[in-house]
C-alpha cells in the first residue's frame, strides 16, 4: 500500500498584523519580521518533505504570497482573515481538486522539521480519519490532519484542540493524537520567545530574535512588567 502523501495547508495572517500579543514587548516592526521568519521556517521544512503531495498557503499578504511562490506552493487568497473560514474554504478547494488528505501545519511552530512531518504522515491512518497535535500549553490545535479534508468542521482558536476532539467523535472517527514538542511549541507570548531560544536551533526565528536582541531584553522586560505572561517567560523550562 502506498504511504499517505497529504497536501500541506499554511494559513498566514498579514505580517503587519501579526503576533499582537507580543505587541508590549516587541515593536510592530520586529513583530512583522519575526512572523515572516517563522513562516519561513515553516515553508522551508514543508519544502524539504518528500512526504507531502503540495503545499496551500492561505494568505492575503503580498509578500507572504509571493514567497510561497517561490518556494513551489500554491496561494489561495484570503478574503475576511477568519481563520477557521480560510481554513474551511481550503478544505473545499482541495476537496475540488480531488486531493483525499490535507495536514494543517500554522506558520508559528518554527522548529518544525521534515522528521515531524514524516511521523504525522505514518501515524495517520487512511480516511476517514483525523490526526492532532495539540499546542504544548493552551489548548490549541497546531496540526490537523484530515482524510478527506472535510471530514470534520474546522474550529480553531481556545480550545480547539478539544473541538476537533470532539468533532472527529461527532462522525464516528476515533481521532489520533500525537505528542511532539517542536511542533507543540509555537510563538505567541514571551514566554514562548523563552522556551524557542531555550532550545539549541539553527532557524531564521532564532537568529530573529538573536538580531533584536531579544535574549538580553527579556530579563529587562520582566524588572517592569507586571504581567504573567512576563514573570512566566523567566521560569518557564525548555519544552521537549
Amino acid at each position: 500500500m502506498k504511504p499517505l502523501r497529504p497536501w500541506a495547508v499554511v494559513p498566514v495572517k498579514p505580517f503587519e498584523h501579526a503576533k499582537q500579543r507580543l505587541a508590549s514587548f516587541l515593536s510592530a516592526p520586529e513583530r512583522a519580521a519575526l512572523a515572516r521568519a517563522m513562516f519561513t521556517d515553516v515553508l522551508d521544512a514543508l519544502a524539504a518533505s518528500p512526504w507531502l503531495a503540495g503545499i496551500l498557503v492561505v494568505t492575503n499578504d503580498s509578500i507572504a504570497a509571493a514567497q510561497a511562490r517561490r518556494a513551489g506552493a500554491t496561494v489561495l487568497p484570503d478574503s475576511d482573515g477568519d481563520l477557521s473560514a480560510a481554513l474551511e474554504r481550503a478544505a473545499r478547494y482541495l476537496t475540488a481538486k480531488g486531493v483525499h488528505d490535507m495536514l494543517i501545519v500554522p506558520a508559528d511552530v518554527p522548529l518544525i522539521t521534515p522528521a515531524d512531518i514524516e511521523t504525522i504522515v505514518c501515524a495517520h491512518r487512511r480516511g476517514p480519519s483525523v490526526t492532532l497535535v495539540a499546542a504544548s500549553d493552551d489548548g490549541g490545535t497546531n496540526t490537523l490532519v484530515c482524510s478527506p479534508p472535510t471530514v470534520i468542521p474546522l474550529s480553531f482558536g481556545a480550545n480547539s484542540f478539544r473541538r476537533h476532539q470532539q468533532a472527529a467523535w461527532g462522525t464516528d472517527v476515533e481521532p489520533k493524537v500525537l505528542t511532539l514538542p517542536r511542533i507543540g511549541l509555537d510563538i505567541d507570548r514571551p514566554a514562548d520567545l523563552c522556551a524557542l531560544l531555550a532550545q539549541p536551533n539553527l532557524t531564521r526565528t532564532h537568529a530573529c530574535l538573536q538580531a533584536f536582541g531579544v535574549p538580553e531584553r527579556l530579563p529587562q522586560a520582566a524588572k517592569h512588567s507586571p504581567t504573567a505572561d512576563m514573570a512566566d517567560s523567566l521560569t518557564t523550562l525548555p519544552r521537549g
